[in-house]
């Protein structure tokens, strides 16, 4: 049997998790707390079992949801049941390197440094490589899915720059509401991530197509959450400085680690 999870992080983010996640700052009661979520999964899925038992794995769905039991649950409940409800997307999930020429590109990649708020920052460039819809979704969610993994991540939260300059109407005509309801859907509900705001750049002329499609399935708090910069990054540079943006926002940061991040999404593949 594995170790039980201890806390090891550093004291700030500590009292942030127990600020703002309602996180106990005992190990013993946070055990406790995993515990518990685990035995009402087990309880209530009697024929979906858990694609993971571990401590670390269940701590993110509990902070994903403030520590909150039943919405925890209803999450990780989510999680489990879609990876049998759209095949297109989760068995390429399952084996990354039929995203290879995704990966090649960059069209997901998070950024080395971090927001000015601590939250991880990823870069998402839907139409650098022409193909499916269904592919750039799959490529988001096996992203996040390495994402969540991280501790200081699923404390801090997540922010998405969108950077619509590729989008092509052959990929705007895939975009229908039922694709649209179901990524969405996923994103808010299944995976444990708290996506604390969406940066959108270079919007096309197209784009008031895409927001009718995407905008109903939007929750109002992530609709709040929504930040529109066209080609104006000045309001980004107030969330993300500019020293860790790179050259396509005007920023004098790195360039994209394309090669690091495909490493990272191949070699061990991801567990959903």
């Amino acid at each position: 049997m594995s170790a039980r999870y201890q806390f090891s992080l550093s004291k700030e983010l500590l009292a942030k998790a127990v600020e703002e996640l309602n996180e106990p700052d005992d190990d013993a009661e946070r055990l406790k707390a995993i515990d518990l979520l685990k035995e009402n999964y087990i309880a209530t899925n009697p024929g979906l079992p858990l694609l993971r038992s571990d401590d670390k794995f269940l701590l993110k769905f509990l902070r994903a949801r403030k520590f909150d039991q039943d919405r925890a649950l209803k999450m990780l409940t989510n999680y489990h049941q879609q990876r049998n409800k759209w095949p297109e997307v989760f068995d390429k999930i399952k084996n990354p390197i039929l995203l290879k020429n995704f990966l090649d590109a960059g069209v997901i990649v998070p950024l080395s440094g971090k927001a000015k708020n601590g939250c991880k920052v990823l870069v998402v460039r839907p139409g650098l490589v022409p193909g499916l819809i269904t592919d750039t979704i799959a490529l988001v969610m096996a992203s996040l899915e390495k994402l969540s993994d991280e501790e200081e991540t699923q404390i801090h939260g997540l922010i998405f720059i969108e950077d619509l300059a590729y989008i092509s109407i052959d990929l705007v005509q895939q975009m229908s509401p039922a694709i649209a309801k179901r990524a969405v859907g996923i994103i808010q509900d299944a995976m444990p991530l708290r996506l604390k705001q969406i940066n959108i750049t270079n919007e096309p002329k197209i784009f008031d197509v895409i927001s009718v499609i995407f905008q109903p399935f939007l929750k109002d708090k992530l609709k709040k959450r929504v930040r529109l910069h066209g080609t104006d990054f000045d309001a980004l540079y107030q969330v993300v400085d500019r020293s860790v943006l790179p050259i396509m926002f005007a920023g004098s940061g790195p360039e994209l680690d394309t090669e690091g991040w495909k490493n990272t999404i191949l070699e061990e593949g991801t567990a959903l």
